[in-house]
């Protein structure tokens, strides 16, 4: 079992602030966490901290903090009620890259308080800042075992992940990417798990470009079959594909395993509000990509993103015809979205009706013709025409948004680009600021599993 501790980019800078006030001493604080599993790894989601004021710690030095543990009461008190894991995180002033005999002596007494008031098997966690921001961390079993947490992300304008081992790439074939971008991201990329979801217009190139940038492992979700009416846009798609009914992302996981950098491929070809497995599939990666129009299943991943601690960039293309083979308007966006901040919904992408409407469409067609008919309901245009050289654009921005925040290469600061919008016609494209956080989802943020999944399913 491999554990890794997800946070929100805001909860990590509130964090720093207090961990690190500026006198040289350490601080601590302590979270509730929310909870995500699969066979093979252990998630926590950090989800409301609990700072420990300065002035109440008996003890602070530049080497250890005694703290009242007091603080501990009413997390316990809310880790039964909904199942949540506690962290204990305090700084390191000396930049000391460990856990000291201090730290172990320190989280085996409190741990083992922990976990005879709470009473399950299930893991706590404790974990380390350090004064650059890195954090490292090791889950605390209910015998007291210490096992390093594996990845510990952050989530914000710039993406944050900690190894406590990687693999590596140093072959031929990601020779150039190191030469651009060099060996750490390089690295980095080969450790990290990303969903697709939408293989068709956006998706394809999303795919091709991530894969040939060497990420390692990929989640590709798309319930369609190839038709021959998308392979003008769809990448790695033949007319035989078409004429056999191939599922897409059948046909990409086969041309993802040709290209041959040992990427590890999961597909799911299914509608996600049909598959809560691939809901939780997705909830253990690292990035989403959102590629789809739908505004459901867009609504749908920007809930799983703020859950589960997880970045996403979400891609939209526009392409207005004028009916006589001419063309009014071509516009693209590409929104990245960070747990805790603004929603696509709040941003105005799309209104609470649009979603009624589109969640009727899916789930009874016949009623919202009916609705629409009468002017019930407002309509939601299914299908639109698509150019692979517009979606390929609109596909690059969103890619390229992605490898700056891991390796900020623009000189823009991330926090100016949380959309980028490209009007084609007038050939313009701008970048807007995170609006204020969505109110609903922000209660949300790292909430991690519920019996009712996401609060909506």
């Amino acid at each position: 079992m491999q554990y890794h501790l997800k946070i929100s980019g805001k909860m990590h800078t509130d964090l720093k602030r207090h961990l690190f006030p500026g006198d040289g001493r350490e601080a601590i604080a302590l979270a509730l966490c929310g909870r995500h599993k699969n066979d093979k790894n252990d998630y926590f989601l950090v989800h409301d901290i609990c700072f420990i004021p300065h002035e109440q710690c008996s003890i602070r030095e530049s080497y250890r903090v005694t703290w009242p543990t007091e603080a501990l009461e009413p997390l316990i008190d809310n880790a039964i009620k909904n199942g949540f894991a506690i962290l204990k995180i305090h700084s390191h002033p000396t930049g000391y890259n460990s856990f000291s005999d201090t730290d172990d002596a320190s989280d085996k007494a409190v741990f083992e308080y922990i976990h005879a008031c709470i009473n399950n098997d299930l893991p706590q966690v404790s974990a380390v800042m350090l004064p650059d921001g890195k954090i490292f961390a090791r889950a605390i079993t209910s015998t007291l075992e210490f096992i390093p947490v594996q990845m510990v992300s952050v989530a914000g304008d710039n993406l944050h992940f900690w190894f406590h081992e990687r693999l590596t790439s140093n072959d031929e074939m990601t020779k150039r990417i190191r030469q651009a971008f060099g060996e750490g991201t390089v690295d980095l990329l080969k450790n990290l798990k990303i969903a697709i979801v939408g293989c068709s217009g956006t998706g394809s190139p999303t795919i091709e470009a991530l894969i040939r940038n060497g990420v390692g492992k990929v989640v590709l979700v798309d319930p369609d079959k190839v038709e021959k009416k998308n392979l003008n846009r769809i990448l790695n798609t033949t007319l035989s594909d078409a004429i056999e009914g191939r599922l897409k992302v059948e046909v990409l996981k086969e041309a993802i395993e040709q290209i041959g950098f040992n990427t590890e491929v999961i597909v799911y070809p299914v509608n996600l509000f049909d598959s809560k497995e691939a809901i939780r599939e997705i909830a253990s990666c690292d990035i989403i990509f959102g590629c789809t129009d739908s505004i459901d299943s867009r609504h749908l991943l920007n809930h799983i993103s703020t859950f589960y601690l997880i970045p996403y960039f979400d891609m939209g293309v526009k392409l207005l015809s004028d009916g006589q083979g001419g063309i009014d308007q071509i516009t693209g966006a590409v929104h990245y979205i960070q747990p805790g901040g603004s929603s696509l919904l709040s941003r105005g992408v799309y209104t609470l009706e649009k979603l009624r409407a589109a969640n009727l469409i899916r789930t009874d067609p016949a009623e919202y013709a009916r609705q629409r008919k009468f002017g019930y309901i407002v309509d939601i245009e299914v299908e639109s025409p698509a150019v692979i050289s517009i979606n390929m654009h609109v596909s690059s921005i969103a890619v390229n948004d992605f490898l700056a925040r891991i390796h900020p290469y623009r000189f823009m600061n991330n926090s100016k680009c949380a959309c980028t919008l490209m009007d084609f016609s007038d050939w313009n494209m701008q970048t807007l600021e995170d609006g204020e956080p969505d109110k609903y989802l922000k209660k949300y943020v790292g909430r991690g599993y519920m019996p009712r999944l996401l609060n909506l399913l």
